[in-house]
């Protein structure tokens, strides 16, 4: 009998234990983490030593704050050099009411880029999304370069459209070529959604590469990583973090919202920045 009542207190503990961990995971999608990276490159140039970039990815109409204004406040405090949105950052129209107020709070605050992700093309929120970000000073990237400067160095920033896009557009490697044809030596900042150039282009002329869409494997368990990938099957694959090959390193962001019926557990929504430095 005691043995039977140890046993029961121990599961009755244990059940707590659990719920207590999944009620702190389910809340955990409104507590921000700041992932800092310190990356390092040959052909940087002197002048964007110390270069801050923030990367914003996945909002999905996700707000922090009222107005999104503790979002706001992490991002200012960490005094970029660049914002770079990397595409899902509303997927229906009525999720732009969250973008406006964080985009008139970061109005002016340092360069600032955005490519569209597979739900603004799905959800027909294009024209709107990129008109509003234009009209808050986001310089919005179409397979489009646009050389930033720092007195008289710059760096090339490459937008690449999603695969959601027309049908006749230019494909990542063209525009990889393109950019290697224009800027070859040059810093070259890639900016996308989808989290697949590892496998689909492993070879792409660039430095750094900057996307997400994955959600972090959306359900994330200790000493495994992501569970889920973007299909809702097991299997993550490029979910989250710095992944490197011979010619680049791409880093993936798990996100700051979601868009499907399952919640993110155990993956806190994520602000990235990144330091670049010069390798001597």
């Amino acid at each position: 009998m005691k043995k039977h009542s140890l046993l029961k207190t121990v599961l009755a503990g244990l059940a707590l234990l659990l719920l207590i961990a999944l009620l702190l995971a389910a809340d955990s999608r409104y507590r921000l983490q700041l992932t800092d990276y310190s990356l390092s490159f040959p052909d940087l140039p002197e002048s964007f030593e110390g270069f801050r970039i923030i990367h914003i990815s996945d909002l999905h109409g996700m707000s922090f704050g009222r107005d999104n204004r503790r979002l706001a406040q992490l991002i200012r405090s960490q005094e970029p050099d660049l914002i770079a949105y990397t595409g899902d950052i509303a997927g229906k129209k009525g999720e732009l009411s969250a973008v406006e107020p964080l985009l008139r709070e970061l109005e002016g605050l340092c360069p600032a880029y955005y490519v569209n992700g597979n739900h603004e093309w799905a959800d027909g929120c294009v024209e709107e999304i990129e008109a509003l970000m234009e009209n808050y000073g986001v310089r919005c990237l179409s397979n489009e370069i646009d050389l930033l400067y720092r007195g008289e160095d710059s760096i090339a920033v490459i937008g690449a459209e999603d695969p959601n896009g027309r049908a006749d557009m230019m494909t990542p490697w063209e525009l990889s070529l393109r950019a290697g044809e224009l800027y070859s030596g040059k810093f070259m900042l890639w900016l996308a959604h989808r989290n697949d150039y590892m496998k689909m282009y492993p070879d792409i002329g660039t430095d750094l590469i900057l996307c997400g869409h994955a959600h972090g494997g959306i359900v994330r368990l200790p000493f495994v990583g992501g569970l889920l990938n973007v299909n809702r099957s097991l299997g993550a694959e490029y979910e989250a973090g710095l992944y490197c090959s011979e010619h680049y390193i791409m880093e993936v962001s798990r996100g700051l919202g979601n868009s499907i019926p399952i919640p993110r557990l155990f993956n806190r929504p994520e602000l990235v920045v990144i330091e670049l430095s010069r390798n001597n």
